[in-house]
């Protein structure tokens, strides 16, 4: 049994190395790609150049949530598998840990509502850090490991908290990628969610627009690995580790655009946010490289 356990492990790091092969090796790194599924829709940020990008600490090289901290002008992050919250200075990318709320696990997504730090781990649950008390609250969101809970935003409008999952949706329709809502007023999860991107239609819109095949490939491959939503536009910015994508969807739940990131630039990307003058922060685990950390400035 211990042999076939072995041969069974084998093949999914074999079939994981593959994957990340053929990604690597069919990207071009010439800056990122758009493809605009709305065309009269713009782009607010320039892609085609990072404003300024960092290598992390070696204690973010598994980054996986990332958020601005506008009362102190800093950028909030976690790791994975550490209990820790790290502050990471915005203009140099030099982080530091900052609390310590809780043991070691699968953290996913970080957000800020007033004197609370909430953190998601990818089984759904979240973790109510208090940064006047020192002490964390244990939340239950309804979410399981089915759900793959991977991105976390806090909604001011209905002082609520949006969760983006990676794996099924409330419907349980596996072609389909959702958001939800958990309300920090009821400390439950509403029935129905905010956001529903469906794949299906999706890869079918960009097979006949004639997209390369490598952009297909990554289109194939999305699912949510962080969330944040545009100041002014109420726009959702949906990251995907998975391909390296970021998905622009409007206020009124229309796909707008799909950014394909440059592979070499954010091989895994987790964690976004936007800092008080709009300008966007993109993080990504390092693979086999440090963590990074990239700017993009608001067009002019």
């Amino acid at each position: 049994m211990k042999t076939l356990a072995l041969i069974s492990d084998m093949k999914f790091f074999s079939i994981k190395i593959w994957s990340l092969a053929l990604l690597f090796s069919s990207c071009s790194y010439v800056g990122s790609q758009t493809w605009k599924l709305d065309k009269q829709a713009e782009v607010p940020h320039d892609f085609s150049e990072p404003m300024n990008r960092w290598d992390l600490d070696k204690s973010l090289h598994e980054i996986s949530g990332l958020e601005f901290d506008a009362s102190a002008r800093r950028l909030l992050s976690i790791n994975d598998e550490k209990g820790i919250i790290y502050q990471i200075d915005k203009e140099n990318g030099v982080a530091s840990e900052l609390y310590e709320f809780h043991k070691g696990g699968d953290y996913e997504g970080i957000a800020i509502a007033a004197k609370f730090i909430f953190v998601l781990k990818s089984n759904g649950k979240l973790y109510q850090y208090n940064s006047q008390s020192g002490k964390t609250k244990k939340l239950e969101t309804g979410l399981s490991e089915l759900n793959d809970a991977e991105a976390l935003y806090h909604d001011l409008h209905t002082n609520s908290l949006l969760i983006a999952c990676k794996g099924l949706p409330l419907s349980e329709k596996k072609h389909q990628k959702a958001v939800c809502r958990f309300s920090l007023e009821t400390n439950q999860l509403s029935a129905e969610p905010v956001l529903q991107i469906d794949l299906k239609a999706l890869k079918e819109q960009a097979q006949a627009e004639k997209l390369s095949g490598e952009q297909l490939w990554r289109i194939k491959r999305f699912a949510p690995s962080g969330l944040a939503v545009h100041p002014q536009t109420g726009a959702y910015y949906i990251l995907s580790a998975r391909g390296s994508m970021l998905m622009i969807v409007s206020a009124q739940q229309q796909i707008e655009s799909i950014i394909f990131l440059d592979v070499k630039t954010l091989p895994q990307p987790e964690g976004i946010t936007f800092d008080e003058e709009h300008h966007l922060y993109i993080a990504s685990e390092g693979k086999a490289g440090k963590g990074k950390l990239v700017k993009y400035r608001v067009k002019q």
